[in-house]
């Protein structure tokens, strides 16, 4: 334990920038996991609700997820949040060197955002049931489906806001050579990704077949994170190098 806090107190450290940015990594890709297990299901859909296809016309292959992986994905959520909180900690050390007001918010602000993402995340585990009851039930259930719609989109606008501000600022800090990223990752960087990719792929799903649009538009963010601190960790070892 002793050794594991040195290297986190001396943030300047290599071996810290790989493991926060591996940490991040993982994080990403346990939550990506979680995101299969909605949305991988390649048996015949059965008759969908018109109200389900017009609330999640790229996802409704969610009625297909057998209880337990409903289970599994909303456990998921918070242990992969745990994970990505090591990711904060990876943006405050490439920040940290030219400003340590910039890097603080910035690692604020992910961290805040990814903690109610795993929330988020998990709730898709109930929203789920809520979806494959709607779908059975009828009329007598759409209420019910509305409010957890109206609920699932409410916390992901949360997420967006401090998530989209640490992403802009690390954004402009890598155009002005204030952080230790190269130029070059501003292409990577997930709030362009995010921004410009999101509504091409949601265009591009809709003409695509069942489960390919749910995990074309579902798995998006959990692979831009992954690709981001992927680089984000090669960078660091290139520039050490």
């Amino acid at each position: 334990m002793k050794s594991l806090l040195s290297v986190f107190a001396t943030s300047n450290t290599d071996k810290t920038v790989v493991i926060s940015g591996f940490l991040g990594f993982l994080g990403a890709a346990i939550m990506f996991a979680g995101d299969l297990l909605l949305y991988a299901h390649w048996r015949e859909m059965p008759e969908v609700n018109e109200a389900i296809i017009s609330l999640l016309p790229s996802r409704k292959v969610v009625i297909l997820a057998a209880p337990w992986q409903l289970q599994v994905s909303g456990v998921l959520g918070p242990i992969a949040a745990g994970f990505y909180l090591f990711g904060a900690w990876h943006l405050y050390i490439n920040l940290a060197a030219r400003s340590r007001f910039w890097a603080s918010l910035t690692a604020i602000l992910f961290g805040l955002s990814i903690i109610i993402a795993g929330a988020y995340h998990a709730l898709w585990g109930m929203y789920g049931f809520i979806v494959q009851f709607a779908n059975d039930q009828g009329l007598s259930s759409l209420v019910l489906l509305e409010a957890a719609s109206n609920y699932m989109a409410f916390v992901a606008d949360i997420v967006a806001a401090p998530l989209g501000i640490a992403c802009l600022i690390v954004l402009v800090r890598t155009l002005q050579f204030k952080t230790n990223y190269p130029r070059w990752m501003v292409l990577l960087n997930p709030l362009p990704l995010l921004l410009v990719g999101s509504p091409i792929l949601a265009s591009l799903a809709i003409n695509m077949t069942t489960p390919y649009d749910a995990l074309t538009v579902g798995t998006y963010f959990n692979a831009v994170m992954m690709l981001f601190f992927f680089t984000s960790v090669l960078s660091s070892k290139q520039k050490s190098d």
